[in-house]
């Protein structure tokens, strides 16, 4: 049995098209495992595609933008999946737990809060949300990462207008064969009967 190995961040749940790989592709199987850096293991050769979030503060990445021209340089491709909500996080019984769960937070609602941390790294989100939990300020980074680090003693909601993280598959180009077409095809949707 050969094996897929795929790396995915931290909210993002892949389990479906491992399993779509799984039954599809004969002599193949998905292997995966989370990584708060899952493109660092691409580019030493230990998983053969990531499940990424972007933007994300990559080592070698100019102005950590990550655009085609970085991603050739690094010789990696790129297909973006789909664009995440963002949320905020703040202490339990603060005023925004009166917002409902399928509600958006305002950013007018939050401008009067210390703001400890916005973005995407999952260790610098665990990190703030400990001190979130004790009480002091607020952290902005997408719904389904604060999903995946939720800790006791905080809420999250929706938040409008703050920007927009997105999950991608990237792979490097030297690896790009059959096997990877066949998963990059089944995350972006395509069914077993459909041709490439």
């Amino acid at each position: 049995m050969n094996h897929l190995k795929v790396v995915f961040a931290p909210g993002v749940v892949p389990g479906k098209w491992l399993g779509r790989f799984d039954e599809r592709i004969t002599g193949w199987q998905a292997a995966a495992a989370q990584s708060d850096d899952p493109l660092a293991h691409v580019l030493a050769g230990r998983a053969d595609i990531a499940l990424l979030r972007l933007p994300g503060g990559w080592e070698g990445m100019d102005d950590h933008r990550i655009d085609d021209a970085a991603m050739q340089r690094q010789g990696l491709h790129r297909v973006v999946l789909y664009d995440e909500q963002a949320g905020v996080v703040a202490p339990r019984e603060h005023a925004l737990e009166a917002v409902g769960e399928n509600e958006m937070v305002r950013p007018a609602d939050i401008e009067d809060e210390m703001l400890l941390y916005r973005g995407v790294d999952p260790a610098a989100v665990r990190e703030n949300l400990e001190v979130v939990a004790a009480n002091v300020g607020i952290v902005v980074a997408p719904r389904p990462l604060l999903r995946s680090v939720n800790r006791r003693g905080v809420i999250h909601r929706n938040l409008d207008g703050a920007g927009v993280s997105s999950i991608a598959l990237v792979w490097r180009i030297d690896r790009d064969d059959e096997v990877i077409q066949q998963f990059v095809g089944i995350c972006r949707g395509r069914r077993a009967s459909s041709s490439r």
